[in-house]
């Protein structure tokens, strides 16, 4: 991607944003609100992000825009989009736990109610892939909900559609597909190619060995049979 192009993104995202919390969260200043997305787009413009960029979170709010009037409660899904993928090293296996952990952060510090915090929260950690749709939440949310319920706060809808948005690159057509695959070695490019290979393999066989990679009716009928082409295309390769 041209530095123009990354630029054009990083516009479009900025005033998405912006218009996102004015609109749901009126007592914020632009101040606030502007500063929020500099520390954002610190993280999603860190050097060793190849795929897991701006660009990706754009795609996401693509086929959110699709799907935004099925979703229960679209604030937080929106705004679990924007954190999802906020803490991304890939020496770590910790990441979506330490995403939903700044998304508490941050929402707290918004001063928004806990109940949307905790439905972020609960779907950012989701994104713990392969994963799906449940009516509890990962234990590991204990550390924030320690004194409550493990009851998932999140429709099961939301949760489909969500994790749906975030797996749509498994589906898309070969030339897309590929380049996915290649981003996703150069993020890890650290890592030998012939233990990276078969690390890929076992966890595309994990999704291959789904009853459905798509939870959602909609992301199933357009993506399905797609993306178990693109990932067998890998395992035989």
């Amino acid at each position: 991607m041209t530095d123009n192009n990354i630029d054009a993104v990083n516009e479009r995202l900025a005033l998405r944003w912006q218009l996102l919390l004015q609109d749901n969260f009126t007592h914020l200043t632009m101040a606030q609100i502007q500063q929020a997305w500099s520390r954002l787009l610190l993280h999603y413009q860190e050097a060793h992000r190849y795929y897991h960029d701006l660009s990706h979170i754009e795609a996401c709010f693509t086929w959110f825009d699709q799907v935004q009037d099925q979703l229960d409660d679209p604030l937080a899904v929106a705004l679990a989009i924007w954190f999802h993928d906020i803490i991304y090293d890939v020496r770590r296996a910790d990441n979506e736990l330490k995403s939903a952990q700044y998304a508490v952060t941050a929402l707290t510090n918004f001063a928004v109610s806990t109940q949307l915090v905790k439905k972020v929260y609960e779907l950012v950690l989701l994104t713990q892939h392969p994963s799906e749709p449940s009516r509890t939440i990962k234990r590991q949310s204990g550390k924030f909900l320690s004194k409550e319920t493990d009851t998932a706060r999140t429709s099961l809808n939301d949760q489909a559609l969500f994790l749906d948005i975030d797996l749509t690159i498994l589906g898309q057509n070969n030339a897309i597909y590929e380049h996915y695959e290649k981003a996703i070695r150069s993020e890890y490019q650290h890592v030998p190619l012939w233990l990276y290979i078969r690390a890929r393999k076992c966890l595309l066989k994990r999704f291959l060995r789904q009853p459905i990679i798509y939870y959602s009716g909609y992301f199933k009928e357009k993506f399905e049979q797609q993306a178990r082409v693109n990932i067998q295309s890998v395992l035989s390769s």
